[in-house]
């Protein structure tokens, strides 16, 4: 969604530049209004008991996020961080019905957004339940080059994006290097063809786990 921040929010809205790693709120923060990215990316994790941090969506320019506390009227569920040096707007709304009242077109596709993120939601968790590990890593590698083609990816955040262990990742990726998916000059997976992630090959049940 790239919708533009309507005239009725600007006198309520502030840009931020946050640095690559920074956060710009942390779960169970009490919600003060909701995000858009101008530039760069944000991604959103999810802190478990221990600390770990686990990636669980990403959100580029255009798009908003922490608008969804506007109708649960709970604390930030998750941490958003910027995955590299960002801009981003805050929109000091603090209630749904603010939000409706002010803008009705923006509350409209905000409730949208919630019901796809949901929607995709429930999709990743019946991969995870559904899919062996090397498809959910495949996943992964297609979803972040696809939309973040730049960005030097990680096999931990494939790890995490995945649900999959670290150490699963790296070995099934040295494999992907000795087909010719990834490339074998790069320290870190970097895919040559994103088409050949799919080929019957490498959807076969050899060498899963």
């Amino acid at each position: 969604m790239t919708i533009p921040i309507p005239t009725s929010l600007k006198e309520m809205t502030n840009r931020i530049t946050v640095g690559k790693r920074e956060a710009v709120y942390f779960s169970q923060d009490k919600a003060s209004g909701f995000y858009r990215v101008e530039s760069g990316f944000i991604g959103l994790y999810q802190v478990a008991e221990t600390g770990k941090e686990s990636l669980l969506r990403l959100y580029g320019k255009g798009s908003y996020f922490g608008y969804r506390s506007l109708f649960t009227y709970q604390r930030y569920p998750a941490t958003a961080r910027a995955m590299e040096d960002s801009v981003i707007s805050r929109v000091n709304v603090h209630s749904f019905e603010d939000l409706q009242h002010l803008s009705p077109s923006l509350t409209k596709a905000l409730t949208t957004e919630v019901c796809q993120e949901l929607g995709e939601a429930e999709r990743r968790l019946v991969q995870f339940s559904a899919f062996n590990a090397k498809n959910r890593i495949i996943d992964a590698i297609q979803h972040f080059f696809a939309h973040y083609p730049h960005y030097p990816w990680t096999y931990r955040e494939i790890s995490e994006y995945s649900a999959t262990d670290v150490t699963t990742v790296i070995r099934f990726c040295k494999l992907l290097k000795q087909s010719g998916v990834l490339c074998k000059h790069h320290r870190n997976p970097h895919p040559l063809d994103l088409s050949k992630l799919r080929s019957t090959h490498w959807m076969s049940k050899e060498n899963v786990e």
